[in-house]
C-alpha cells in the first residue's frame, strides 16, 4: 500500500483510490504512480522516472512517460478530485497537493 494526501494505491491488486472514487489502474500505471509517491514533493527528472519504471534510459523523443501520467491523471481525477501529479515543465514530475 502507497499513499499520498487522500491517495491510496494497493499495488497487489492495482486498485487507486481517493476520497470519493476508485478504480483499477494496469499494471505499467501502478509502476508509473509508484515511482512518484516514493518521493512526495520532491521534483523526479524524466530520466529518473523512465529508469524506476521501464529500468532503463527511452531517450529523449518518446512520449511514453506523457501517455501515463495522463492515464493516471483521468484515473486519479475522474471524480473531480484536486491534481496531485504536477508537471514541472522543463524538468518532470511531482507529487503534491498544492500546484
Amino acid at each position: 500500500m502507497l499513499k499520498f494526501a487522500d491517495l491510496t494505491l494497493d499495488t497487489g491488486s492495482r486498485q487507486a483510490s481517493r476520497a470519493y472514487s476508485s478504480g483499477s489502474i494496469d499494471c505499467q500505471g501502478i509502476r508509473t504512480a509508484r515511482a512518484l509517491p516514493a518521493t512526495p514533493k520532491q521534483v523526479l527528472t524524466r530520466e529518473v522516472i523512465f529508469d524506476r519504471v521501464w529500468g532503463y534510459d527511452f531517450g529523449g523523443e518518446s512520449n511514453v512517460l506523457e501517455v501515463y501520467i495522463r492515464y493516471l491523471r483521468q484515473k486519479l481525477e475522474e471524480s473531480g478530485e484536486a491534481r496531485l501529479i504536477h508537471t514541472v515543465r522543463g524538468v518532470g514530475y511531482v507529487m503534491r497537493e498544492n500546484p
